[in-house]
């Protein structure tokens, strides 16, 4: 396959089986309904995966199930964050094995370090593995923030291909798209800034709602991409009470209840994450019933 990194690319939300075990039958019918929604990528193992709650086994197992599933069709960008650049390195391994097509890896999240200790992380994980590698800039869950400056060097020396990055900051956004947008792919990790990410000329959208609707979520690249841009506007708009229900809770529990609202299932979160009480899953059924989707 010839990595193609633009458009509404999908983290995708690990299904739990009432056991709390991967349910890989399920995993393989979100990989179709993905696909066939007309999404443009695929990320496990992400945020929105709960990778951090997963072991090493599990984490390949997920891989080999979706990129199998996906046989190509769509590019498998493989989580494999870790706070050790050697433990990132491992997971990388594994996603190669597993046929993914690129690995996306956070800053280092726990410690705090220095410019040069972040730039160092990704340095070293590019250097150990042999798939492309796409940062992953979260700083709120990370608590290190990748900054412009760290991210053109990496660009420069070709040890990155992308970056996803997590905020609902426009100037940052705007920034990045500005200093590395032409040397690679820059995507917002934010549900509600994928049209301006777009307009603005970045390269597309990782966004957890695009689990909940892909077919709406994919059609903002697609009427970009025709210059429709007041149409894409629109249904970018259209999402807005979809997202404030995928974040309700503790994420991702508003995500999985807004999926089962939706008619798509994806079973529970992981403990020790809790799942929406009561009040908050009518919170989710009510935003979810005034949604104008595809």
């Amino acid at each position: 396959m010839t990595l193609r990194l633009r458009g509404i690319i999908s983290p995708m939300p690990t299904p739990f089986d009432g056991s709390g075990s991967v349910d890989e039958k399920r995993l393989r019918e979100l990989t179709d309904y993905l696909i066939q929604g007309g999404i443009d990528g695929l990320f496990p193992l992400g945020t929105t995966g709960e990778f951090a709650l997963m072991d090493r086994a599990e984490r390949k197992r997920v891989l080999e199930v979706v990129a199998d599933r996906a046989d190509s069709k769509i590019p498998v960008l493989a989580g494999v964050s870790d706070p050790s650049p050697r433990n990132a390195i491992a997971f990388a391994k594994d996603a190669e094995d597993a046929g993914a097509d690129a690995v996306v890896a956070t800053a280092p999240y726990f410690y705090r370090t220095s410019e040069e200790g972040l730039y160092l992380h990704f340095k070293m994980i590019h250097e150990g593995i042999g798939l492309p590698l796409i940062l992953y800039n979260i700083p709120e869950w990370t608590h290190n923030y990748v900054p412009p400056s760290i991210v053109s060097r990496l660009a420069d020396e070709g040890a990155i291909i992308g970056i996803k990055y997590t905020e609902y900051n426009m100037l940052n956004l705007t920034d990045f798209i500005e200093s590395v947008g032409s040397k690679i792919a820059v995507f917002t990790g934010s549900d509600a800034m994928a049209f301006a990410c777009l307009e603005a000329g970045g390269a597309g959208a990782v966004i957890s709602v695009s689990n909940v609707a892909p077919r709406t979520a994919s059609s903002i690249f697609d009427l970009v991409e025709a210059s429709k841009f007041k149409e894409a506007l629109s249904v970018q708009k259209s999402l807005l009470r979809v997202i404030q229900a995928v974040g309700l809770g503790y994420f991702p529990a508003g995500l999985k209840e807004a999926m089962k609202v939706a008619g798509f299932p994806v079973g529970d979160v992981r403990r020790p994450q809790t799942p929406l009480t009561e009040g908050e899953k009518k919170d989710v059924a009510r935003l979810m019933g005034t949604a104008r989707l595809k």
